[in-house]
């Protein structure tokens, strides 16, 4: 049943659960990794989810200048395409603060006004979604041809871009990451985390744009797993494993080697490296076993398998880059 303009999206996943059931072998339920450290097995519908994570809240004039500190780092064209999405958020939010300056108060607008903040993000994310659905489609039937059709490619690297970004591990990663040595530093630091639901949106904007205008210089691949250990993934599904990536410092790297699992048998890989050639590459277990640890160690909390043997090897790597040193920069 179609929703109508009152009803607010509660549960919103910043993994999305349908890219979740391909580990569920037909079903929506897949073996995951708990808070408490148990491996678990249900629905893709209760993980990698928090109620309002999307949700739109306020910005203040510190936190917009701290929106346009960013986009000022941008090409022009993605600046002007930021600005147009935060004057819509922001049209939005004066239109709310005249309505409680009014001293009026309308049953059908207080549910009008948590719909649009609840759903108007979450949509966005929807969207790119629904674009890339016949490209992963493609993908995990290795079909690695549907990137030739120059707008799925687009579509494609949009939707990649903020499989990074989107998620509460890169939030939580890069909100830690910021020096609250003084009161400016704290202060920006604060505007950054609770301006972060438009600041993520932008920042997966810029990476897709990235990757598409790079895509003659990178190796773009597509991983093929015929061994018996199975590709995991997890509540950070687009993980950099390049060589140069510490282990043991949270700090930016200098080149990045994008993978993206989409199945237990097959992945997506992004190369400033020449590890793999362009097109098909089939890998060894000894490739697999590295590529899930490396997955693992820049999850959060959950690794998602398609058997509980599949993620139960690498439990223990959980986590592991957040753990062995202090932040020092994203």
């Amino acid at each position: 049943m179609p929703r109508n303009e009152f009803d607010a999206k509660k549960r919103h996943h910043y993994v999305w659960a349908s890219y979740l059931t391909r580990w569920g072998r037909g079903t929506k339920n897949v073996f995951y990794t708990t808070k408490t450290g148990r491996i678990a097995h249900d629905s893709v519908r209760g993980i990698v989810v928090d109620d309002f994570f999307y949700k739109i809240t306020p910005l203040s004039h510190k936190q917009i200048a701290v929106i346009k500190g960013y986009s000022r780092l941008s090409p022009g064209h993605l600046q002007r395409h930021h600005v147009s999405y935060l004057n819509d958020f922001l049209k939005m939010q004066h239109a709310e603060a005249a309505y409680r300056k009014s001293g009026i108060r309308m049953p059908e607008v207080e549910l009008h006004l948590h719909a649009l903040k609840c759903n108007l993000l979450e949509n966005l994310h929807a969207s790119h979604e629904k674009m890339a659905i016949p490209v992963l489609s493609a993908l995990a039937g290795e079909r690695l041809d549907v990137l030739l059709d120059k707008q799925h490619m687009i579509e494609f690297m949009a939707f990649f871009g903020h499989q990074i970004s989107r998620t509460k591990t890169f939030r939580d990663c890069v909100i830690q990451a910021q020096p609250r040595r003084n009161a400016t530093e704290i202060e920006m630091a604060d505007a950054m985390a609770h301006a972060w639901w438009f600041l993520s949106y932008m920042f997966g904007m810029n990476i897709g744009f990235s990757l598409y205008s790079d895509r003659h210089n990178a190796r773009h691949a597509l991983l093929i797993n015929e061994t018996s250990v199975p590709f995991i993934t997890s509540d950070q599904p687009v993980v950099n494993v390049h060589v140069c990536v510490s282990e043991t410092v949270f700090t930016a790297p200098e080149h990045s080697d994008l993978y993206y699992p989409i199945s237990p048998r097959v992945a997506y890989i992004i190369c400033d490296s020449e590890r793999f050639v362009r097109g098909r590459n089939e890998v060894d277990e000894a490739t697999v076993v590295e590529l899930n640890t490396k997955v693992a160690a820049q999850a959060m909390t959950h690794i998602i398998g398609d058997y509980e043997n599949s993620i139960a090897p690498f439990q223990k790597y959980i986590g592991r880059r957040y753990q062995k040193a202090p932040f020092d920069q994203v």
